[in-house]
């Protein structure tokens, strides 16, 4: 086995590309919207540019439909404690992770409790802490423990197939941000250096390229507490999100602007899709809170918000946007051409963790009930008339 730790070097082009405005060639191109601009520039990438009011008709803003919920206070096999990662396979099932009870719970498609599989402990199969899971066909369930630091191979039964130590360092990322590709390479998030890491399909752990994720120097102010001082970031300082779509790419994001740019393992930047949406400003009242709150002086607050907070690739090629910090409300959606589709309203809020699933037409995530107990909700994408 060949575990890389660190990543390969990015090249500067790509942090370029994150921090600057894009330019455009005189000879855009237009494509079927008229309101949508579609750009190749003379390096090969192309510029989806929209605006923020997604299109009318058939390609218009989809809804969400509440279409299978799972959960109870019973204490039966859906009465979960702590979510913290979910799961779905090519049939269907929905694993749950469960951090409080050390277990993974496997679900049907219609929701029934087909089995439960781990407990707390030390040997083959058992968790000190069960950071997160995800699914690679044909037949592999990853499961992480941070504390142990090691990967877990299970089969859909929950049978043990293989265990791989893990060199995660001291920094922790919960849940565990792991993705898998339609070619089913499985993509692990390595905060200590920072990188993403691409392996083969399992139940094997050979690496096969690495991406180090670019940073943006941030200015911290520090707190003490109890005797113990912390260093932190100031409140909406720019800094990058990321994830891994269905073809293998990294999608970046600098979170101060709304522009996502797709880029491969090798750093060259294929596509940027952009919404015409600026950063909310951070004034008034709202300034003066935040400065009272962290003891920071109002003048070093950034003047504007963030405008994006976290991204997810779906199966089917769309992209999805979380744009609070908390309980999620909304997405804005892009296709897989990069045409914004708008605002996507949840019926239910939805918990910002475990990250949600997005599949083809489906999302697979948390809500709470009128005691905070978890519930998962799955729900189906209907497409605009």
């Amino acid at each position: 086995m060949h575990f890389a730790t660190r990543a390969a070097g990015i090249p500067a082009m790509v942090i370029g590309v994150l921090l600057t405005t894009v330019t455009l060639p005189a000879d855009a191109q237009q494509r079927n919207d008229p309101l949508v601009r579609v750009d190749t520039l003379n390096d090969g990438r192309i510029v989806v540019s929209n605006p923020d009011s997604p299109p009318t008709g058939a390609q218009g803003t989809p809804r969400l439909v509440e279409v299978l919920r799972i959960g109870s206070l019973d204490g039966a096999c859906d009465a979960f404690g702590d979510v913290n990662s979910l799961a779905v396979d090519a049939d269907g099932r929905i694993y749950v992770a469960d951090r409080q009870a050390s277990a993974i719970r496997v679900f049907s498609p219609r929701g029934e409790c087909v089995r439960t599989f781990g407990r707390s402990g030390e040997g083959p199969g058992e968790f000190r802490w069960l950071a997160g899971i995800t699914w690679q066909p044909p037949g592999y369930l990853w499961a992480i423990d941070a504390i142990r630091d090691r990967f877990t191979v299970f089969d859909s039964l929950g049978t043990v197939l293989a265990t791989h130590p893990l060199e995660l360092g001291r920094s922790a990322s919960l849940p565990w941000p792991m993705w898998v590709d339609a070619e089913r390479s499985l993509h692990l998030w390595l905060p200590s250096s920072r990188s993403i890491v691409k392996y083969g399909v399992g139940p094997g752990l050979d690496s096969l390229a690495g991406f180090q994720v670019p940073e943006i120097t941030q200015e911290m102010y520090t707190t003490r507490s109890g005797g113990i001082t912390a260093q932190s970031p100031i409140p909406y300082s720019p800094d990058i999100r990321w994830t891994v779509g269905p073809t293998g790419n990294i999608w970046l994001a600098d979170n101060s602007v709304f522009a996502l740019h797709e880029t491969t393992y090798g750093g060259d930047t294929l596509r940027t899709l952009e919404l015409d949406r600026r950063a909310p400003r951070l004034e008034g009242r709202e300034r003066d809170s935040l400065a009272a709150v962290t003891g920071i002086a109002a003048r070093r607050l950034p003047a504007r918000k963030t405008v994006l907070e976290w991204i997810h690739s779906a199966t089917d090629g769309w992209v999805w946007v979380q744009t609070h910090r908390q309980v999620i409300r909304a997405w804005d959606v892009f296709d897989e051409r990069g045409r914004y589709r708008g605002r996507v309203t949840p019926p239910v809020p939805i918990e910002r963790t475990p990250f949600p699933v997005f599949g083809t037409g489906t999302v697979t995530g948390v809500t709470l009930g009128e005691l905070d107990e978890p519930y998962v909700v799955q729900l189906r994408v209907v497409p605009a008339r």
